[in-house]
């Protein structure tokens, strides 16, 4: 759901390059809404060119210091600096994809947040105080980002779309739409019922250089192309593009040597760790792993897990597994490295059947497809190096 602010910040010309401008750490959250309200002035030229003297000397901080105090941004450097990270026009129609992509999981982090760092400053006793100084370690060792927080309203909208199913999979479902009653002589129209709600949900960012090195150790990529490109969210970003990520929608593995596969791994890294998130905060959270979804942000290599009744009422039980047991859900997850079916699933299935990483529909946001323990733990073989190697 799009607030009206955000809907008239979304209408401003210079809309995409503050917010690919924003992902891209060119500029903070305060001056993007600075530049999207319209708040925007002439920077005098020797200051835009004491600052690019400055950048290139690699003197950043004062760089920034010099670039904060002459605010609001420079719009043309601006353009420039997003134009040479990202290879693109800031005017294009795939400039303008890729921004509506990056807009939501900012979005996301704009809504209340309840944060490892906000909860050992309120800490209530020395208890609850040394248990919230174990998280980041906790976290860390999972590859989990410190910023995992709770958000408190997340925006769900629950879509009825009419349709039959002939199988398992999206190709094999018919969609058959509503149909309103149309007045004599008008068109009919199709109806979609829309439920908008709000629900809790704990948000967990991935270590972006953890990911890296699992990328560099499975030979997926090289540690200098990810160099190259700024990092492994941009070299995602130049992979993906601004459509709908077409890398991430192959039903089986692309062949070795493929250009997508590397694109195919990553995703299914970060889709088989949602799950397992999610099946072990099943265990503690109160709600059952029918209850639950997912959604993932593959661009900014993060992912939300909420429950999924569609009810406006919240018991407040990701709050609780936030405040009291966050370090032994992650810990479940990351020492959960078995299966019912073991070893014909670790073997077989590449460690991946409804025994272990494969969650209800109403769960998954991506049809159950391209999970893996092996993407987790390795693989028998030693082939493939997990992610939750220590070695990594």
């Amino acid at each position: 759901m799009t607030t009206t602010e955000e809907a008239t910040r979304q209408g401003n010309p210079l809309y995409t390059a503050a917010v690919l401008g924003w992902w891209l750490g060119e500029i903070t959250e305060e001056e993007f809404r600075r530049l999207t309200d319209g708040h925007t002035v002439d920077v005098p030229d020797e200051v835009v060119e004491s600052i690019r003297v400055m950048e290139e000397a690699g003197l950043h901080d004062q760089a920034r210091a010099l670039r904060a105090r002459f605010m609001p941004v420079e719009v043309d450097h601006l353009k420039e600096r997003v134009s040479k990270a990202l290879g693109l026009d800031t005017e294009s129609d795939d400039a303008r994809g890729l921004a509506a992509e990056l807009h939501t999981y900012r979005r996301v982090l704009n809504l209340d947040r309840l944060g490892v760092p906000r909860l050992q400053r309120e800490a209530r006793n020395a208890e609850r105080r040394a248990l919230y100084e174990r998280y980041p370690e906790v976290l860390a060792t999972a590859g989990l980002g410190r910023d995992t927080c709770l958000v408190s309203d997340l925006p769900i909208t629950y879509l009825a779309i009419g349709y039959s199913r002939t199988g398992f999979s999206p190709e094999e479902a018919d969609l058959v739409p509503y149909r309103g009653r149309a007045s004599r002589g008008a068109p009919e129209r199709t109806l979609l019922y829309a439920h908008p709600t709000q629900a809790e949900a704990l948000l967990f960012p991935v270590d972006r250089e953890r990911v890296s090195r699992w990328l560099v150790r499975n030979e997926l990529v090289s540690r200098r192309v990810l160099d190259d490109a700024g990092g492994v969210a941009q070299w995602l970003v130049h992979q993906l593009g601004p459509s709908d990520g077409k890398a991430l929608s192959h039903e089986t593995r692309p062949a070795p040597g493929h250009p997508d596969l590397p694109v195919h791994e990553l995703f299914g890294l970060l889709h088989s760790l949602s799950h397992q998130l999610l099946r072990a905060l099943a265990v503690d959270s109160g709600y059952s792993e029918t209850s639950l979804s997912e959604y993932l942000f593959p661009y900014d290599l993060a992912f939300a897990i909420y429950p999924n009744g569609g009810s406006e009422f919240s018991l407040g039980a990701m709050r609780t597994v936030l405040e009291q047991n966050l370090d032994a859900v992650v810990s479940r997850a990351v020492d959960n490295d078995s299966c019912l079916y073991d070893p014909n699933c670790m073997i077989t299935n590449e460690g991946a059947d409804h025994g272990c990483l494969q969650l209800p529909e109403t769960a998954c946001q991506s049809w159950n497809r391209n999970l893996s323990r092996w993407h987790l733990f390795g693989s028998p073989d030693g082939s493939k190096v997990g992610y939750w190697d220590p070695t990594l």
